[in-house]
């Protein structure tokens, strides 16, 4: 082995933490990229020391977490001692010695901190937050910009450093759901800033992607073409047997959910409860025609794919790019172009969620017959697109229960707006166009910070109304197969119980056999006056209290902008009502339950 090449690196099953070992790893490489090599000369006695790094992450399904450990081993190469915290665990006394900060996080629900960075962002706008002014900082922000506050709380993050004095060196990247790229940039941007200048003798690359540039240096192009992997992966998904699609609301129901199975056969994939499966889907071909038809073109048309990669109009349109929601550039393209007085007030700043209503139910072809005047070429139409993501489903299956085979539920999306059908692009994708025995591409995404609790013993206590039941169902076929002796409480709730309890069979299953302790169930249809998962919580108040007090764990899975967000107001009023405390005790009580990741959420 050439010695100049190792550097070291500790296995994972080494005895520190996952910030222990980020910290060592990176010390590690700056102190070996230092190291003397053959035949060369020592290095001289004004060597500068390494500079130490904060690296703080706010995540809620691991994406930043994965790209701090990133952030980190780069920095130990180019003469930092990085360290890297979850701002979970963050101590926030540390924040006024910090000199070079790198914050990597994600926004959560409409426009939220991630769980475990919301005691962090208090700490920031209370009064005990210090001045910052000897701080020298950068934001990474990641977020999807398919909903309206994209990346608002890391863009809040970056914000009030500035407040407080610190100072911003490199300025904050919003990253989409596509994040490589620039997070290359970003990295290599950030720790050129905080370093004196540039490492001597490095040189520039031009990394050339879906026709953009971005001028990276080798090391952070490296952590793109080094990250990928020749196995299956969300850039490589796996043609996964399409084994099962079953309808699991009876006739009459409202709601058509299905119950998927597929094949993990061959792919060396592997995955654990809690984890999510990501689909790539197809568009719908019918509303493909509709909109070359509106375009006026036949669809032969050469454009560039997601990949940059010539493909006919109607190649893209099926297999690359987002064909539903109205995407701001071709918003604003339709505006100019046709100068339409609604629309020009509508994209101008400062409408106060007008837009937002607008958009609401309307399409891109909505928007094309609305404005049949305004004409695009083929390129410049794709152009103004989003590329078609992924679609992420938490796992509603446990490898130990279903060896080989990967599950999801799905409510498959269908409604009516402005006179149109509409249909979710994966959920009809799934249900309709994908015969049984047809391939699916999917990957696994893995969700360290959504797990069955550690201690086989500890109560675990399960909130998920309709499709939120899914990770749940993996959780107890987990724990059945593992043999685990805690205690499982499920609270479930749909419209009706006689067309909408999902997996009846088998809960009544996990019932006789004792792998479910307790059941509460909340159709809200049934009666007269609607009643909630929330409801049945704090109609069982102190059992549930007695439960957390004995170590369980609770979880949450389902809608983030109404259910998790009622479920959290309850558990807070049972903590009050049936532990006897004050709301400011109960806040911090639940604080206390995220630190130690017993309250974790799965919502969306």
């Amino acid at each position: 082995m050439n010695p100049s090449n190792f550097v070291p690196v500790l296995p994972d099953n080494a005895p520190f933490t996952a910030e222990q070992r980020a910290y060592l790893n990176g010390f590690l490489a700056g102190l070996f990229s230092r190291a003397p090599q053959p035949n060369l000369a020592p290095p001289t006695p004004d060597t500068k020391p390494l500079t130490p790094l904060t690296i703080l992450f706010g995540s809620q399904t691991g994406n930043t977490e994965n790209l701090s450990k990133r952030i980190a081993k780069e920095a130990g190469k180019r003469g930092f001692a990085p360290t890297v915290q979850d701002l979970g665990k963050y101590a926030t006394a540390q924040l006024v010695s910090e000199s070079a900060l790198l914050v990597v996080t994600s926004t959560y629900g409409d426009g939220e901190p991630p769980d475990n960075a919301k005691g962090f962002w208090d700490f920031l706008n209370s009064a005990a937050a210090p001045k910052l002014a000897q701080s020298k900082f950068s934001v990474l922000a990641l977020g999807d910009s398919n909903y309206p506050k994209f990346c608002a709380f890391g863009k809040a993050v970056d914000e009030r450093l500035e407040k407080l004095g610190a100072t911003r060196v490199h300025p904050r990247t919003d990253c989409d759901v596509e994040y490589e790229e620039p997070f290359a940039k970003w990295l290599n941007g950030a720790l050129a800033a905080l370093s004196a200048k540039a490492p001597d003798g490095e040189k520039k690359l031009l990394v050339i992607s879906n026709q953009s540039e971005a001028t990276v240096t080798p090391a952070a192009a490296a952590l793109i073409t080094n990250h990928s992997t020749t196995t299956y992966s969300k850039s490589h998904p796996f043609p996964a047997p399409l084994l099962a699609n079953v309808r699991l609301n009876g006739d009459g129901s409202a709601k058509d959910t299905r119950h998927f199975a597929f094949s993990l056969d061959g792919s060396g994939l592997g995955y654990e409860a809690g984890d999510a499966l990501g689909v790539r889907a197809t568009n719908c071909a019918e509303l493909v025609e509709e909109l070359l038809r509106a375009l006026g073109r036949s669809g032969e048309e050469p454009v560039p794919d997601r990949d940059g990669k010539e493909t006919p109009l109607r190649d893209a349109l099926i297999h690359h790019y987002e064909i539903t929601r109205i995407p701001t550039p071709l918003l604003k393209a339709v505006t100019e172009r046709s100068g339409d007085a609604e629309l020009q007030k509508l994209t101008a700043p400062g409408t106060n969620g007008e837009l937002t209503k607008f958009l609401w139910g309307r399409e891109i072809i909505d928007l094309l017959h609305a404005h049949p005047t305004v004409k695009f070429t083929p390129t410049e139409f794709v152009a103004l697109l989003k590329k078609l993501q992924p679609r992420l489903y938490s796992i509603s299956s446990s490898p130990k229960a279903h060896p080989g085979e990967v599950h999801l539920c799905v409510g498959v999306v269908r409604y009516d707006s402005f006179g149109r059908s509409r249909k979710g692009v994966c959920s009809t994708f799934l249900a309709e166009r994908v015969p049984t025995g047809g391939v699916v591409p999917v990957f696994v995404h893995h969700n360290k910070n959504f797990r069955p609790p550690a201690n086989p013993d500890a109560p675990m206590i399960m909130v998920g109304p309709g499709t939120g039941i899914a990770p749940f169902r993996a959780f107890l076929e987990e724990r059945r197969a593992a043999g685990a002796k805690g205690k499982n409480w499920l609270f479930f709730g749909d419209q009706r119980a006689a067309t909408d309890y999902l997996f009846r069979e088998e809960i009544e299953v996990m019932q006789r056999d004792g792998t479910l302790s307790r059941l509460d169930l909340a159709f809200s249809r049934d009666q007269a006056e609607k009643i909630y998962v929330q409801n049945r919580m704090t109609e069982h108040a102190k059992e549930l209290y007695a439960w957390l007090q004995e170590g369980g764990g609770f979880y949450v899975c389902g809608d983030a902008s109404r259910m998790a967000k009622d479920v959290d107001a309850a558990l807070h009023q049972v903590i009050q009502t049936a532990g006897g405390k004050s709301a400011e005790e109960a806040t911090a009580y639940v604080a206390a339950l995220k630190k130690d990741k017993r309250y974790q959420r799965d919502v969306y």
